[in-house]
């Protein structure tokens, strides 16, 4: 038995929408269904697969219950520039939850906003690279 392609799938309300606001951070379609209006855009960055996804369409086809509000996961996103990352997730329409700051013993710097769709997007930084 073999695995691979594994993805993290969030259930969001604009597909498009969350879409563009991951764009930037780098991540770039893979795929979408249908082409116009999409119930689920597929995204990578670095290795790194990340599903979107309309909760209905999810819940009729698949017989589950996506919940659709509150921290249901944690995307995090390696930097080089944790204060410009921070600045353009909240251009990107971001909302604030705690800017840059020292994290495990000043190794780190981390930042937190949430993604449009209320998922937490953390941004971290190693000290000592370019900031």
């Amino acid at each position: 038995m073999n695995f691979s392609n594994a993805q993290a799938i969030l259930f969001v309300a604009d597909c498009e929408r969350a879409a563009a606001f991951y764009e930037t951070f780098g991540f770039t379609e893979t795929f979408r269904v249908p082409r116009d209006v999409p119930i689920k855009i597929e995204m990578a960055l670095d290795g790194f697969a990340l599903g979107l996804a309309l909760p209905g369409p999810a819940a009729k086809s698949h017989h589950i219950t996506p919940v659709a509000e509150g921290h249901r996961a944690c995307i995090t996103v390696w930097t080089d520039d944790c204060e410009a990352a921070y600045r353009a997730a909240l251009a990107a329409g971001a909302t604030d939850n705690l800017g840059p700051h020292p994290f495990l013993g000043d190794t780190l710097v981390v930042a937190m906003v949430e993604d449009p769709d209320g998922h937490p997007v953390q941004l971290v930084q190693r000290v000592g690279t370019t900031r």
